[in-house]
């Protein structure tokens, strides 16, 4: 075959290959970029959400901390009792005199 001459089932395989190799390409980066979005997207909620649960959880016990303190300065209770209505150990309760 002279290289004027024209092998057209070469040629159809070359251009096939090239383009599967092209779609493949296209669909591994597509793949990443929406695979990186989604975790991106999923890893922002699970840390506001986590975030969120442990500012309710420390604002609570800094306000049970607050409550110990008000009823201990009235002097009207004892620790027993600032215990249960604070929700705080008796062990804290005592720390905070």
């Amino acid at each position: 075959m002279s290289i004027f001459e024209y092998d057209k089932e070469l040629e159809e395989k070359k251009l096939r290959k090239a383009e599967y190799e092209a779609g493949f390409s296209e669909g591994e980066k597509y793949g990443h970029e929406a695979g990186f979005s989604e975790g991106e997207k999923h890893g922002h909620e699970t840390g506001f959400s986590e975030g969120e649960k442990y500012g309710i959880e420390r604002g609570t016990f800094l306000n049970s901390i607050e409550t110990a303190k008000r009823m201990l300065k009235l002097q009207e209770f004892s620790l027993e009792k600032i215990a249960a209505i604070s929700g705080l150990s008796l062990d804290e309760v005592k720390k905070l005199q």
